[in-house]
């Protein structure tokens, strides 16, 4: 079970109430992943999000039906997999593959988006900080 600290220290989820990071912690689901395993795949389903306890994860965006070769790195105490909170956007846009052997917890979309229903408040820091990132990540990829 991930700590409720560790979820707090993140990016995401650091505005979180202590209630609204404990029902995350609640149905969050641990689960071991080796080195070489692909955690998802460009164009899989996105009905999960993820934060990472331990290992690393290369994450190669994906750009038209090719995924780019070079990618970033996510390092323990990130949330990845953010494509799981767009509603128009049920798909991955990226591959997140396994550099060494890694814990993940795995937030299921529905149980997130759930809990973002009867805590507003809640889904709105998340949504913002979700907008933020995103707008970060379009500004860095034009710059390059």
């Amino acid at each position: 079970m991930v700590a409720v600290e560790k979820l707090k220290s993140t990016d995401l989820f650091q505005d979180l109430s202590d209630q609204a990071l404990e029902a995350i912690v609640g149905f969050a689901a641990p689960a071991n992943f080796e080195e070489g395993d692909s955690i998802y795949q460009l164009g899989d389903d996105a009905n999960d999000l993820f934060f990472l306890e331990s290992g690393r994860i290369r994450f190669s965006i994906g750009v038209g039906n090719r995924p780019d070769g070079s990618g970033s790195l996510i390092l323990p105490g990130k949330i990845f997999g953010w494509a799981a909170l767009l509603h128009e956007q049920p798909r991955r846009v990226a591959t997140a593959s396994c550099l060494e052997d890694s814990i993940v917890h795995v937030i299921p979309r529905d149980k997130l988006l759930e809990l973002f229903d009867k805590d507003h408040e809640a889904g709105y820091q998340v949504m913002g900080r979700l907008a933020t990132t995103i707008a970060g990540d379009f500004v860095s990829v034009l710059s390059v």
